[in-house]
């Protein structure tokens, strides 16, 4: 009978032992960073994060598990946490590419503005793919517009373009059977600002705005801008307006504060009858406050108020103070194309100034309103964009537009495709198709347009 080597048989078991014991803790890294991994994935990136922060102190250090750390911190909003997680992966791995791009995107979303561009433009001079491309020129256009308002300077814009409106003058397709419907009255023809007008138009615009830093965040702002459109064979719709404004701005990190006041000037000849003609010209001035919130790197809301008052020289009837209240909230998705989402919503509360001729009835209304735009970018220098709203305005006053219809209501329907060409780092161009429809009870107000356009612009400062 063989006698058995219990001694060389102890020792191998030792050694399998010691083994294992030795690579358990690798075994349990990865597990735990599978499982942070599978929670971020499904949309649970705090979980994921405190998954980690319990084993943080037997794992911080290797680079695995500080990358996911700090995927998890920044999705959790904990941008100090995200950074240290992140400088430790650069630490033992300075072309680690992830964590850089991610490094970048805590500092902006924490408001480190400065460190966060230099980081962007050093991944952008290594030639990165084009994914990281288009998002490293997203955040450096966001960086550029938050830098203006901390310098001194101006900043500026251009534009010119050219385009086509199927219906300039916003009248029904039949005016006599919609001035029947809503006043009773047979056989009136369209006149002047009621003809039903189509036209090719060029336009142009010009801006510009200078910041002044104070201090403790605060900059104080003036710009102004003025617009111009010309119909080809209409000239008396051919329109003008100037803006100018003021105001101060204080920036936060993750959130800046806006107050402003202005004034605009709109004039438009028309073809309205009389003797003197009444114009199409309106003033406004106004004061408001904005509120924006980076949320994180994906989500950015807003808040605008603002109070303005609207007038028209030639027809006072139409005269009104606007009360109104805006939200916004922006989502940025880091998948192909990096698909950008805009949505907004607005009420206002428009209180007519004077009351119409019987001395009753006057223009107030309320007017609500949505709006979605989706872009996607093909490349750094190409995007296309898709965009739809909706608007709903109540007259709050009877018979303050139609003899025969007491309450006018109008749904405004529109959409929106197009692209944008950066062909130059500062030059775009923008070529959009608008389709309007504007469905009311009056029928005298019901009509459809549609307009092509296309607009180079190019920006300064």
């Amino acid at each position: 009978m063989q006698r058995k080597n219990w001694g060389g048989l102890a020792v191998a078991q030792f050694s399998w032992l010691l083994a294992l014991s030795a690579a358990f803790p690798v075994f349990a890294q990865q597990d735990v960073i599978e499982q942070a991994r599978g929670l971020l994935s499904s949309g649970n990136p705090k979980q994921a994060y405190m998954t980690l922060l319990a084993v943080q102190d037997k794992h911080a250090g290797k680079i695995d598990f500080d990358y996911v750390l700090g995927v998890a911190a920044l999705d959790s909003n904990k941008y100090d946490e995200a950074i240290i997680a992140f400088e430790r992966v650069l630490a033992a791995n300075p072309r680690h590419a992830g964590a850089k791009l991610d490094l970048a995107r805590a500092y902006y979303t924490s408001g480190t503005y400065d460190l966060a561009e230099a980081t962007f433009l050093d991944l952008k001079q290594s030639n990165p793919p084009p994914l990281a491309q288009q998002t490293i020129e997203r955040y450096l256009t966001a960086l550029g517009e938050r830098k203006k308002v901390s310098r001194p300077g101006f900043t500026g814009y251009g534009e010119m373009g050219l385009g086509y409106d199927s219906n300039l003058t916003g009248v029904p397709r039949d005016f006599s059977a919609a001035v029947l419907s809503a006043f009773n009255l047979p056989g009136v023809d369209p006149t002047g600002n009621s003809i039903k007008r189509s036209a090719a138009f060029m336009n142009a615009a010009a801006g510009f705005d200078y910041y002044h830093p104070l201090s403790r965040g605060w900059s104080a702002f003036a710009g102004g801008d003025v617009r111009g459109r010309g119909y080809r064979n209409e000239a008396d719709f051919n329109s003008a307006s100037a803006e100018a404004r003021f105001g101060g701005t204080l920036n936060q990190g993750p959130q800046q504060w806006r107050l402003a006041a202005n004034v605009q000037r709109f004039t438009q000849k028309g073809e309205a009858p009389g003797d003197p003609q009444p114009t199409n010209d309106r003033n406004l001035i106004g004061i408001g406050g904005d509120w924006r919130r980076t949320l994180d790197q994906k989500n950015q809301i807003g808040i605008n108020l603002q109070v303005n008052r609207q007038r028209f020289p030639d027809n006072d009837v139409e005269d009104f103070n606007q009360a109104l209240v805006a939200g916004t909230w922006q989502h940025s998705f880091l998948g192909k194309g990096l698909p950008l989402l805009y949505l907004s919503g607005f009420y206002s509360d428009d209180r007519a100034v004077r009351k119409l001729l019987d001395g009753e009835a006057d223009k107030s209304k309320r007017v609500a309103g949505a709006r979605g735009m989706v872009q996607v970018s093909l490349s750094t220098a190409l995007q296309v964009f898709a965009g739809a709203g909706y608007t709903q305005r109540k007259d709050r006053s009877a018979f303050a537009r139609a003899t025969a219809i007491e309450f006018g209501q109008d749904r405004l329907a529109d959409a929106a495709f197009g692209m944008t060409w950066k062909f130059q780092p500062k030059c775009g161009l923008r070529a959009q198709w608008l389709y309007s429809r504007n469905a009311s009870n009056i029928d005298i107000y019901d009509y459809s347009r549609n307009e092509v356009s296309s607009t180079i612009r190019c920006n300064f400062g």
